[in-house]
């Protein structure tokens, strides 16, 4: 996308060659910022525990007082 705006095309004219909404043109996903601390106890409590899989490491991060499904913890 920016590539095209570089090159003297408007954006509302790039969005429209491109078929993407010009209102995802701004979107930053907050996901990131929240998941960031806790991908990282993850990652200590996996390399702590390495035999450990995400259901053993879910019930370790919900003692810590993290909230989170077990679908979230598959995901993370």
């Amino acid at each position: 996308m920016l590539y095209v705006v570089k090159r003297g095309v408007s954006q509302r004219r790039a969005c429209a060659l491109m078929c993407v909404s010009r209102s995802a043109l701004g979107y930053v996903s907050r996901l990131d910022e929240r998941d960031r601390r806790l991908i990282g106890e993850m990652r200590r409590l996996a390399a702590q525990y390495p035999r450990y899989g995400y259901r053993r490491i879910r019930i370790f991060l919900r003692r810590a007082g993290h909230r989170l499904s077990i679908g979230r913890t598959w995901r993370l």
